[in-house]
This record gives structure tokens, sequence and C-alpha cells, in this order.
């Protein structure tokens, strides 16, 4: 352990870590101690509000306290579980653990227990799976509020606590503010290195509500000022010659075997004035899976290259990003070359399109994340379409606009996912944005239906009706594999299913813990229909589209968001045939049952994205987006809609008078603290200018 420790040097000279604990921390992105520091918990257990269990609700989130009455092993679906009885003198709960012996090692009749987590309605009583317990004495030896961490296997809540204490005692002076005291003090927030100690050992609850609340209006802050400097940097940055020519897009158009919706053409209408304007154009076209984005992107794309210049479509997924060729093919024809790049492309083929590229004989380009590789040479990239935009940072984003050119090419990225405008403006404060919120006629919205556990079955009953029709099926689980839940695993629901329900189905399984090949290969099976349910976790929430599929069954749906069930809904019904979608619910809470009874009577995604935030708050929406975006917290931290719109309005009043010379040096520090944190975009933005 070194005598002195600065915050860029490495966890492992903190004392009680060490290399071993260095590596599991580093399993959590944590390497150095500013990265401690900033692993926020995401929730504290309040011991000292302790609730009775004649009070406690299904669904409901409290802390009780009992004695212990009973002790058992019960059967379960992964083989056996502990059950433990705690009685406050008249009413019994349960608490239960799956595949975690040393609990039962640890507890014994007569004990007096606190536990926290949430009650569920089980085997004809309250139950609470995994509760964060302790027996009295250490409640009353560690303090009335423990936070609680997100962790790794082999690493404890409790002993990264011990090791942030560390890190807080040693090197919290060492941290520079980086928002100005005085615009926290106006808004009502703590100051940083206060909201820093509160955060990680609060007093109280409500002392670490404040702290989160905090840090989240400074995350949101660099946000902010990122994106609104780089829109500033967009709209001074040359541009492509204004397009003039439209023959090729507007033929392309009527050429469709159907016809453009009201959104669809409103959308357009907004490229055109971009792309006609003289300046660059940085749009965001928002819809719901299955409104028509692509249709629109084409247009652009093919306007881009009756003007002269190259089209550039980049998507998250080879498999996406063949469907995107495909789609180019079968409705533009031979008319443009396009070309296709990703990481599995054999060494000359990609040679030779890479050459292609570079001449300017490949007019349209589709590929993956191999388009930002250093080597990949335009001869004259126009236009940059980003698909499934969440999918990708800010700094991904950047890498292709940012070239050898004496200009910045266009950028239209598209989303998916529904997003409040509120929140829209926060996200992509560095984009204009076009909304398509009409679905194309004849297209039938999939029957949504929600189940309980107990009636499981009628839904795969449905699902192998469909089967024998030649249709195929989704069915989503909340989780991998079996764990300290009770939630349903994808690997244990496929082999019930084959089992069972769906004897003789050939069913296949996917999710993010496996190697992209066979991801890949998984999922060109099911598009060929050699598979004929997909078993997985969410990552077929941004998928192909698979016409033959008409069934989705969401397992323990009440463990997602509104937002995510609907684009998981969305996976079906993108043929003829009528689609249905099965949202089984394991929990009795009748908030959770209300909650989900929305999705049968709405399927416009706005209106599912409002009820989301209205229910769960925008810390989600940014929990959702990948890294490289801002890499925030948000998810875990107190954002509220309020905090939103403060945080805008102080990162607008910033910008602004920095750019008109009026700046502070407390706003010009502040700035400077952002591009640094944001380095390379903004370094490569004036190095192109």
């Amino acid at each position: 352990m070194r005598s002195s420790i600065s915050l860029d040097d490495s966890v492992r000279y903190l004392k009680g870590v060490g290399p071993k604990k260095a590596g599991l921390l580093a399993g959590l992105g944590i390497i150095t101690v500013r990265d401690l520091l900033n692993h926020f918990p995401f929730r504290v257990d309040d011991f000292s509000k302790v609730t009775s269990i004649a009070l406690a609700r299904p669904g409901d989130e409290v802390t009780v306290q009992g004695t212990v009455v009973a002790l058992s092993f019960v059967p379960s679906q992964r083989g056996r579980a502990l059950r433990v009885g705690i009685s406050d003198g008249g009413h019994v709960l349960h608490l239960v653990w799956y595949n975690t012996p040393y609990v039962y090692q640890n507890l014994r009749k007569g004990q007096m227990v606190l536990a926290s987590g949430r009650v569920e309605w089980r085997r004809n009583g309250l139950e609470m799976a995994h509760p964060i317990w302790r027996v009295e004495d250490e409640a009353v030896e560690k303090g009335p509020i423990v936070p609680i961490y997100h962790v790794t296997r082999g690493l404890t809540s409790s002993a990264l606590h011990k090791i942030i204490g560390e890190a807080l005692g040693q090197c919290l002076m060492l941290l520079e503010p980086d928002v100005p005291r005085d615009m926290l003090r106006r808004l009502g927030y703590l100051g940083e290195l206060e909201a820093y100690r509160a955060i990680h050992a609060p007093q109280s609850a409500l002392e670490w509500n404040k702290a989160r609340k905090t840090h989240a209006f400074r995350e949101v802050l660099y946000l902010q000022i990122g994106l609104m400097s780089m829109r500033e940097e967009v709209q001074r940055s040359k541009g492509p010659e204004k397009f003039a020519r439209f023959r090729m897009s507007d033929e392309f158009v009527r050429g469709l075997p159907f016809r453009l919706t009201g959104a669809q053409k409103r959308a357009i209408e907004d490229l055109r004035r971009d792309l006609t304007s003289g300046r660059v154009m940085n749009r965001l076209l928002q819809g719901d899976v299955g409104s028509g984005k692509t249709v629109v992107a084409l247009y652009a794309l093919l306007t881009a290259v009756e003007n002269g210049y190259q089209g550039a479509f980049l998507a998250p997924t080879e498999v996406l990003a063949e469907q995107h060729r495909r789609t180019i093919e079968q409705l533009v024809g031979t008319g443009v070359a396009c070309g296709f790049l990703s990481g599995s492309l054999g060494a000359k083929e990609k040679r030779r399109t890479l050459e292609g590229l570079a001449r300017g004989d490949i007019q349209i380009l589709v590929g993956t994340h191999a388009m930002l590789e250093p080597g990949v040479t335009w001869g004259n990239l126009g236009l940059v379409v980003t698909d499934e935009q969440h999918r990708f940072g800010v700094k991904q984003r950047l890498a292709l606009t940012v070239s050898s050119q004496s200009f910045v090419p266009h950028v239209l990225v598209m989303s998916a996912t529904p997003i409040p405008r509120s929140l829209a403006l926060t996200l992509y404060g560095d984009l204009d944005i076009s909304i398509i919120d009409a679905m194309p006629e004849g297209r039938m919205a999939p029957k949504t239906s929600v189940l309980a556990g107990s009636k499981r079955h009628l839904a795969y009953k449905k699902v192998m009706d469909q089967l024998t029709f030649g249709h195929q099926a989704y069915v989503v689980c909340p989780v991998i594999r079996e764990g300290k839940t009770s939630r349903k695993a994808a690997e244990i629901v496929k082999d019930e299913l084959q089992a069972g329900y769906l004897e003789g189905a050939r069913i296949g399984l996917l999710h993010g813990s496996l190697p992209k090949r066979q991801v890949d290969e998984t999922m060109k099976q099911f598009v060929a229909g050699t598979i004929d349910v997909l078993v997985s976790t969410t990552v077929v929430e941004v998928g192909v589209d698979v016409e033959n599929a008409t069934c989705m069954v969401v397992e323990d749906a009440d463990s997602f968001g509104l937002a995510s069930l609907h684009q998981l809904r969305g996976r079906v019904g993108r043929g003829q045939a009528q689609s249905y979608c099965f949202l089984i619910s394991s929990s009795q809470s009748p908030q959770s049952l209300k909650r989900l009874l929305a999705l049968e009577r709405t399927s416009d995604g706005f209106q599912v994205a409002e009820l989301d935030l209205e229910q769960r708050g925008p810390g989600q929406f940014f929990g959702s987006r990948q890294s490289g975006e801002s890499e925030t917290r948000l998810s875990n931290l107190s954002l509220s809609l309020e905090t939103l719109q403060e945080a805008r309005e102080q990162a607008r009043l910033t910008v602004c008078r920095v750019s008109e010379g009026l700046g502070t040096p407390a706003d010009l520090g502040l700035l400077n603290r952002v591009k640094n944190k944001y380095g390379d975009s903004f370094a490569a933005y004036s190095m192109s200018r």
C-alpha cells in the first residue's frame, strides 16, 4: 500500500484491495480510485424504518423485523430453496434464498432478523426473495443506513462499501469540483465533495437522496453542455454543397408498392429543408418499430447519390445491416452501387470493398462498426445514416463524420425507441428531431394479453397453434441463467419448453453472453425459418424483421419497463398475419398489474413512453443507453424532470455566455472540464475545420 495515493492510481494500492480484488473491481469497470468513488450505490437499506409484516403488501419494497420461527428447504424449479419464516408477533413472512447454503449456516431459530426487499405472494404466503438482511446486532453496529452496490461474484456489497470508505478517507479532498458552487447552492443542491460523502456514507435516507439529486444534476449538466457545444460546432462547420437534385429520390417514392404515410412525408420535407439549406444536417428520425423510417432514410441516401456524394448506412449488428442491404436492393434495384462491410468479411472481399469505396465506385455502403475503423477511406462522403442510435455513443457517431475531407457530411440518426419529447431534447440535444407517429396502412397491431403465471399455459397453447400454421415465435426472459432471483431464466425456460409445452418444436437460444458469431448464426437460422421458437433475453429488442413471427411471449413481464415491452412486441406483426403478444406476470401487486394492462389498451409507442416516464421516471431512459454517449450513471440516480430542466437551462446559459464572449472564469472552467471529458470528440471536430 502506498503512503499517498492519487485519484488516478490503481485501486490495488488501497488498503484491503490488492491484485485479486483489483481484478474483481476491474470486472465492474473500476480501475482507478476515481472510478471507485464514481461507483454509486443503487439504493440504501434504511433499517431505521421498519414496516409491520401485517402492513406489507405484494409489490412493496420494505424493511421488516421478526424472530426466526422456521427454517426449511422447499422444492423449486432450480432444485431446493431455503425458506425462513420470521414473525413479528402474530404475522409471518418468509425469506427465500436459492442456491445460497451459507445463509442456512448463519441463521437459527430465535434470532432477531431485519430484512429488506420486495414482497411477493408465493406459495400461499408473503415472501421476500434474496433480501438484504442483518441480525439485530449487526444492524446496530453498521448503522441504520446501509448503501447497496452493484457487485460481482466474489465481492459483496459490504466489502465494496468498506473499500470505498477507505478511498473516501484518503482521497475525497483530492477531488476538484466541476460545477460552480454558487450554481449548486442557488438551486438547492449539495456541494460536490459533500455529495460524494453523502452518497457513500449517508447519515439518513434524506441526505442520500439529496446527494443522488446533486450527482444527477451534475451528470445531466455535463451531458447537455457537451451536446450543445457539439451542436454549435456542427452549425459552424462546412458541409456538402447544397443538394439541388431530387429526381432519383422522388422517382423512388413514386415507384414504391405502397403509399407513404403523412408522417413519413413530413419527415421527408424536414430532410429536404436541411439538405437545401446550406448548413450541415444533424437530425434524429424517431418512430415506432415498423413505422417506415428506413424508407425515409433511403430517400436521403438516394438524394446524396444523385448530387454526387456517397452515403453510409450504419447498423449495430451484422444481421440488421444485411437486412438493410436486402431492403435497398429490393426497393432500389441495380440503379445504385451498394457495398457491404462487416467484421466477418474475408480479407480479399474487404480489400476490394475498401478500394471501391476510396475510388467512389461504391455509392452507398451498408455495414456495422467495421465502417468506423481507421483504414476506411471515403471518396466523397456526403451523408451518414445511423440506425438504432441508442446502440451507439456520440463518439462513435462522430467517427464517420470526422475524416480527411474538407467538409462534414450530413447526419441522420434513427431510433425506434419512442421517447417523450421533453426527454428527447435532453438525450439528443445536438440534433433536430423529426417524429414518425403513424403506422403504414394495413399494418395490424399485435393483440396483447396480460396473463397471471397460473394461466401461462394459455400463451404456449397459442404459440403451438401458430407453429402448426407454419409461423414462428419469440419467448423473452429477464435473465440468462438461474441466479439469486426467482425470475425466469432463458436457459431454464428453453429446456422446459422443449420437454413440455412446445415438445417437438425447433427451439433456439439467444443471449448476450454467447459469442457474437453464435448470436449471428442463431439469428440467421431464425430468419431462414430453421428455428421455430427463439428463447432470448432482450437482445432481440433491436432485431431484424421476421415477417413469419406471429407470437411474442414475455416471461416475468413485470420485470421490464413499458417502453421495453412495447419494443419487444414490435418484433411481431411485421407481416400480413395477425400477431399476438402475451405478457406473463408473476407479481400479485395490483399496481404492477395495472401498469401492464395499459399495454392491452394502446399500441402507440409515444403514449407508452409517456406512461413509462410517469411511472418510472426519466432515469430508465438513460439506463438503456450504451456507454460512450455520456458515461452517466443516471439510471442509478434520483433523476427527475425538474432536474433535467434545470440542468438543460444552466447548460444553455453557460454555452450562450461563452459563445457571446461574456463567459465568467467559472463558465470557462466548466466548459474546459467538459471538453476534457469528451476530449477526443471535440478535438476531432476542431482539427477537421
